[in-house]
């Protein structure tokens, strides 16, 4: 009988990488790593740390995965835990195939492909999106002759880090968007053979991050997006805490929405409208809130989304007595996300130095310093860096956010050479 216990993580990068020291920390099991995709963009692949996992494995075929697997540990691992958002497939079929506390297996696809996962709601009577997808030009264009709505969005059915993400106010933009992005690959290295069109809800945008055990949905965080438009794309600028107890009617539609995608173990990452006609999904990820959004859980919630979400996986009972109260707010955060306003060479970076000066200052994200090349921010990943700022006081902490984007307009922050 083999001694240790072993816990799987599938691709461990992003926030994904915080789990091998947690589980080491918290339950004292060897940790291994399985990475499905090494062909993601530099700033994902960076946060992966193989120095933390006793073996990392290389996903190959299913079988010969298993097969390499259960050679070197003896035996299947005794749990698994997705890390990232490219990993979740992979993740599906191996919780399958080893029985351990998989999420609905037929619904895999739909918990990827934002096009099945706006179909599953729409199938199980959900608030949904009106959406279409094509490969072809015409079709789409014909979709939108016959869904006169007054803007659209169109995207990649499987990226993430809100990438390729197009608005459009009219069939020459629809046009431009389809052929900048057919035939391109995403940044999960998956080319987009076909595209996803809907129509754009108005509404301010919330993250609702969820962790799931036995079909049981338990809303650990909510945060609230700040964004703007440039040149038909959104552009993320800060995320913002928001109390669990004031959005009943966010917790309520969420849940209906792990429902019908079929989660039942795990963590979930949701992106929600707040319309006039109520919530309705942007989209969910089948893994735990990327980036920085578990660090602030940590620092601001009773709760923590990364030790719950490997409860779920590894202690359910011990997760059941953590989700008997509901997550409090012991203060408040803002994520602000630094934009490049063009590509060139960084001739100079002031962002610590002016933020620090700020009373709800926390710490500064950026590695970039003068001389590297710095690109122009067009999504979410193309976001050089962040400022977190942390404070009992919402009023203090909204007003040093807006002397942070000030700044920011007046080029104080970092300097570009063209």
């Amino acid at each position: 009988m083999r001694k240790d216990k072993y816990v799987i993580i599938v691709d461990p990068f992003s926030s994904g990488a915080a789990f091998a020291d947690r589980v080491t920390t918290l339950y004292g099991y060897k940790v291994v790593a399985l990475i499905t995709n090494r062909h993601l963009p530099p700033t994902v692949m960076s946060t992966f740390r193989p120095h933390e996992y006793l073996t990392v494995f290389e996903y190959k075929s299913l079988q010969d995965t298993v097969q390499e697997i259960e050679s070197s540990l003896g035996g299947a691992p005794d749990y698994i835990v997705c890390g990232s958002e490219p990993g979740v497939p992979v993740f599906d079929l191996l919780c399958k195939h080893w029985d351990l506390l998989p999420n609905v297996f037929e619904l895999s696809q739909a918990r990827r492909d934002k096009y099945l996962m706006q179909r599953r709601l729409m199938l199980d009577g959900v608030r949904h999106i009106p959406h279409f997808k094509s490969g072809d030009l015409e079709e789409i264009l014909q979709w939108c002759a016959n869904n006169p709505f007054d803007e659209y969005v169109i995207k990649p059915v499987s990226s993430f880090g809100t990438e390729g993400v197009f608005f459009c106010k009219n069939m020459h933009e629809v046009e431009a968007a389809f052929r900048s992005l057919i035939g391109t690959r995403d940044y999960s290295g998956i080319v987009n053979k076909e595209l996803l069109i809907e129509q754009k809800i108005d509404g301010t945008e919330y993250v609702v991050d969820a962790v799931t055990s036995d079909g049981q949905h338990f809303v650990v965080n909510i945060f609230r997006y700040v964004k703007q438009e440039v040149s038909g794309v959104p552009i993320y600028c800060q995320m913002v805490t928001e109390p669990v107890e004031e959005h009943t009617e966010l917790i309520t539609y969420v849940s209906s929405v792990l429902s019908s995608l079929g989660i039942r173990n795990g963590t979930s990452h949701s992106e929600v409208i707040l319309s006039a006609d109520g919530p309705v999904l942007v989209e969910t990820g089948a893994r735990m809130h990327g980036g920085m959004g578990p660090r602030l859980v940590e620092e601001c919630n009773t709760h923590s989304l990364i030790d719950l979400s490997l409860m779920a996986r590894i202690s359910p009972q011990e997760f059941n007595k953590l989700t008997d109260s509901l997550p409090v707010l012991k203060k408040y955060a803002i994520e602000y996300f630094l934009k490049a306003p063009d590509s060139g060479t960084l001739a100079k970076v002031n962002i610590e130095s002016r933020c620090s000066s700020l009373e709800s200052y926390g710490f500064t994200l950026c590695k970039y310093i003068p001389g590297d090349n710095i690109a122009k921010t067009v999504d979410l990943v193309t976001s050089y860096g962040r400022v977190v700022l942390f404070n009992t006081d919402k009023n203090q902490l909204e007003w040093d956010a807006r002397k942070i984007a000030a700044w920011e307009e007046a080029g104080q922050l970092i300097s570009i050479y063209p």
